[in-house]
């Protein structure tokens, strides 16, 4: 699965539950740098947004309440959980949030700690998982969790 999948899959719950909210990764693309046929490096790059970029929690434990959002993201990280059969949590959710009421939230470059990959510098494997269910999610759902009839989290694994 992808973050995008998920995110899809998360947008439709709210939707079906009149929640004013919807959730977007911008699309990014990977240039190429070539001299002749030959490539000489490569670049991502995705479009410029306006406004200020947050970072609501990333992939060990900070979490930044400051936002409504972040209530979504955590609501998200939990949804991500159930969906996969609690093998994968999408984590490090940052972006940009819109200011104008439309209750729109573009994020990039999340990452996913999952059991169904080997563990590497960004997939924290289980422990990515613990950090997220102690650490950002804690023992109690919050009202977007309750409101998308989330099941109770394990805090311990």
């Amino acid at each position: 699965m992808t973050a995008q999948y998920y995110i899809t899959e998360f947008n439709k719950r709210l939707y079906e539950k009149r929640m004013p909210m919807q959730i977007y990764f911008i699309p990014s693309e990977v240039l190429l740098i070539l001299e002749d046929d030959m490539i000489k490096g490569c670049v991502s790059v995705e479009p410029y947004m306006q406004g200020d970029f947050v970072k609501l929690t990333n992939n060990k434990k900070t979490v930044v309440k400051e936002y409504k959002a972040t209530d979504y993201g955590i609501a998200f990280g939990h949804f991500t959980y159930e969906f996969s059969g609690r093998t994968e949590i999408v984590v490090d959710l940052q972006g940009w949030i819109t200011g104008n009421g439309k209750g729109l939230t573009y994020l990039t470059d999340p990452q996913i700690h999952s059991l169904q990959k080997p563990k590497s510098a960004s997939n924290f494997n289980q422990q990515g998982i613990k950090y997220f269910l102690r650490d950002q999610h804690g023992e109690k759902c919050n009202e977007i969790c309750h409101s998308l009839a989330l099941g109770k989290l394990p805090v311990t694994l």
